[in-house]
C-alpha cells in the first residue's frame, strides 16, 4: 500500500514539474506589432517553431505606401528583400514557463540586429519581445498582441 502511494506521488510530482519545464508552442500563431515609441499599429508577424527554435517573418505591413518597401540597411542575405516576407526573429529557444530567448531580432527600420527574448503573457494573448545588445538591461520592449 504505501508502495502504491509513493509511486502515485511520484509520477504525479514528475507529471507537474515536466509541464512547468515546456513552454507554450507559438508554431503558425500571429501577431500584431504595435511601435513602442508611437503606439501605432505597424504589421502582423507569423512564429513558426522548427527543431526546437522560433523564428517569425513579417507577412503584412499595414501602412500601404510601405508594404513595397524593401530593406535597404538589412545586413547580409536580407538587404534589400521586401519588407513583407522577411524573417525579423531567429534562433529564440525555449527556457520553460512562456519565455524564449537567445535568439536574433532584425529591426527593418534600422537595418540593426540585436539579441532577443520573447516572454508569452499568462492568458496567451500578448507577447513581450526584448530586443538588446549586451545586457537585456540596455534595450527596447514591444508588446505583440495575438491575432485570432
Amino acid at each position: 500500500m504505501n508502495r502504491t502511494i509513493s509511486i502515485a506521488l511520484t509520477l504525479t510530482a514528475g507529471a507537474l514539474l515536466s509541464t512547468s519545464v515546456f513552454a507554450a508552442s507559438l508554431n503558425g500563431t500571429k501577431w500584431q506589432t504595435i511601435d513602442d515609441k508611437t503606439g501605432e499599429k505597424k504589421a502582423i508577424i507569423q512564429l513558426n517553431e522548427s527543431n526546437g527554435k522560433v523564428s517569425g517573418k513579417i507577412i503584412k505591413v499595414l501602412n500601404k505606401e510601405e508594404a513595397k518597401a524593401v530593406c535597404t540597411k538589412c545586413p547580409g542575405s536580407l538587404k534589400n528583400k521586401p519588407i513583407e516576407g522577411l524573417q525579423i526573429l531567429s534562433g529564440l529557444k525555449a527556457d520553460g514557463n512562456n519565455k524564449w530567448s537567445d535568439g536574433k531580432l532584425v529591426d527593418p527600420e534600422s537595418g540593426k540586429t540585436y539579441s532577443g527574448k520573447l516572454t508569452l503573457s499568462d492568458n496567451g494573448q500578448s507577447l513581450d519581445l526584448r530586443g538588446y545588445v549586451g545586457s537585456p538591461l540596455f534595450g527596447r520592449s514591444q508588446t505583440w498582441q495575438r491575432i485570432k
